[in-house]
């Protein structure tokens, strides 16, 4: 699959970057459900926000969508620490 560990390593740094990438939405929603549950007091910037019902799902879908994201990220940075340890040695 790859010819060694440098092409594999830039392959995980490349796969690294695409998993932050689709983790923003879900970040956002998080950031978004958080200022409607407790920043906006019925006055937030869009109308969608005021209602608690709206923020607890940002909240819940941001939530999952950010564990989602982490467990790819740490699977690809274990990897990418065991390549490195195995060319130190």
């Amino acid at each position: 699959m790859f010819r060694n560990a440098e092409e594999e390593l830039a392959q995980i740094n490349k796969d690294m970057i695409k998993v932050q990438m689709l983790g923003l939405p879900g970040t956002i929603a998080l950031g978004l459900g958080l200022y409607g549950v407790f920043g906006a007091n019925g006055n937030a910037f869009h109308p969608f926000l005021n209602d608690i019902n709206n923020a607890y799902l940002l909240v819940a879908v941001g939530a999952c969508l950010s564990v989602v994201e982490a467990v790819w990220f740490l699977k690809l940075h274990r990897r990418k620490n065991a390549l490195t340890k195995q060319g130190n040695t």
